[in-house]
């Protein structure tokens, strides 16, 4: 039933989610992640035919699907998939899974008939995604008040 698998952008998560595919015996196509070929290690094919990526039968974008509304979120590639490429392109009978999509983004693909799941809505899947922001945050936050404790201290000398 389903085959194909074309994960497009995000990060390190997304190369994961790759793997574990690829593991599971699924043939997975890997968009958005040309600016750094070593990250792949054998995730999946790296794919930059979008005929290809856009024609799976399941495609897995990334959380946050996109920031800026624009851009399918893919730090770790020099040329992003746009919203309206994805739109454009993506097999009509393929199923979406992302994270925190857009409401207008929803719109898009409801009114296309494509379906989609936004895994941010499980529950469980929001809380303990929830977890290693805040962890991340609060680290960013302490280098931060590092930085400006050794300013000041510098400042004294």
């Amino acid at each position: 039933m389903f085959d194909t698998i074309s994960v497009i952008g995000g990060d390190l998560r997304q190369l994961t989610v790759a793997r574990l595919l690829r593991a599971e015996g699924f043939h997975v196509f890997l968009y958005g992640f040309d600016r750094d070929g070593s990250l792949l290690n054998g995730a999946a094919d790296a794919e930059s035919d979008l005929d290809y990526v856009l024609g799976a039968d399941i495609v897995v974008l990334p959380v946050p699907v996109t920031f800026d509304g624009v851009t399918v979120n893919s730090p770790y590639s020099d040329d992003p998939l746009t919203i309206d490429g994805l739109l454009d392109n993506i097999n009509p009978s393929a199923v979406v899974f992302g994270g925190q999509i857009r409401p207008a983004l929803a719109a898009e693909l409801d009114e296309r008939g494509i379906a989609y799941r936004d895994y941010l809505k499980r529950e469980e899947l929001a809380v303990r995604n929830a977890v290693p922001t805040a962890f991340i945050k609060v680290q960013w936050m302490l280098a931060d008040l590092i930085a400006v404790c050794i300013d000041f201290c510098l400042s004294l000398c």
